[in-house]
């Protein structure tokens, strides 16, 4: 099992809790604390477990949650 400790937007956390329930990734997404950076963006700790064969597969879902904030910010 492979486990990462991550800060990210709390949008691209929706996002990617999103795209996890709807296509079934095989990642367990923990929801840590909620702080608030200095530009007033909520920033939220989260824990990634997954096993290995699948790291691509989560990754992928990371870098759609990561577009699809950029590109609703636009």
């Amino acid at each position: 099992m492979t486990s990462e400790n991550l800060t990210m937007h709390n949008k691209v956390l929706a996002y990617l809790i999103e795209i996890v329930h709807e296509e079934a990734v095989p990642v367990n997404v923990e929801i840590g604390s909620r702080h608030v950076d200095a530009n007033g963006d909520t920033q939220v700790d989260v824990l990634l477990e997954y096993e290995e064969p699948d790291k691509e597969c989560v990754n992928e879902a990371m870098v759609r949650a990561i577009n699809a904030m950029v590109i609703m910010n636009q």
